[in-house]
């Protein structure tokens, strides 16, 4: 767990990431339920991990990394 201003910039980072998702036309994305799980923040805020997670499973998630990457 971190600091508040870590956790405040983690759900604003997934709320911002979530957006860009579903304004994506990605067919790999669009066809698909994506969500971004987690964010972890590092502690000076300039470095972010986001987990990514789909409803169809593991595969679709995967799929979905190389999509964003």
């Amino acid at each position: 767990m971190g600091t508040y201003k870590q956790d405040r910039a983690a759900e604003d980072i997934k709320r911002e990431l979530a957006a860009i998702i579903r304004e994506l036309k990605d067919p790999r994305l669009s066809e698909h339920l994506i969500s971004i799980s987690r964010a972890e923040v590092s502690g000076d805020l300039s470095y972010v991990k986001a987990y990514v997670s789909a409803i169809e499973g593991i595969d679709v998630a995967k799929q979905a990394t190389k999509a964003l990457t």
